[in-house]
């Protein structure tokens, strides 16, 4: 019996998870954050805080546990080294484009203007 209160209380939590997430997207911006956070520390209604519920598994599970998430913390690193590395190349890339973009918009720029000032002096020329 005790199994299957345990198991009822699993089944309340992934409910009380999935109707956050769906909420939390139903919001936006800011209020998704506070809402998410505000809801996280609120038990979900007949559930025990994630706290209260001790770790069941051998010795060798937690180790495993462990390092995965050793695993994990490597991963999301190296991750963020990636995209650090990517954002400098990038900004990199756009910088030089700019660069050019300005330098054609000059260009163009100088070139309509001295079209304009040979069309005056071809109309001056037509009104003489």
């Amino acid at each position: 019996m005790n199994i299957e209160a345990e198991i009822r209380t699993l089944k309340l939590r992934v409910d009380a998870l999935e109707a956050t997430a769906r909420a939390g997207r139903a919001t936006s911006g800011r209020r998704r954050k506070r809402a998410r956070r505000r809801r996280m520390t609120i038990p979900a209604q007949n559930c025990t805080p994630l706290e209260d519920t001790p770790l069941v598994g051998t010795p060798a599970d937690l180790t495993t546990i462990t390092e995965l998430r050793a695993e994990l913390s490597q991963d999301v690193s190296a991750l963020n080294d990636e995209i650090g590395g990517f954002r400098r190349q990038s900004n990199d890339h756009f910088s030089k484009l700019r660069g050019q973009i300005q330098d054609q918009h000059h260009s163009v720029h100088r070139r309509l203007t001295d079209l304009a000032q040979v069309i005056e002096r071809l109309a001056k020329k037509l009104d003489t």
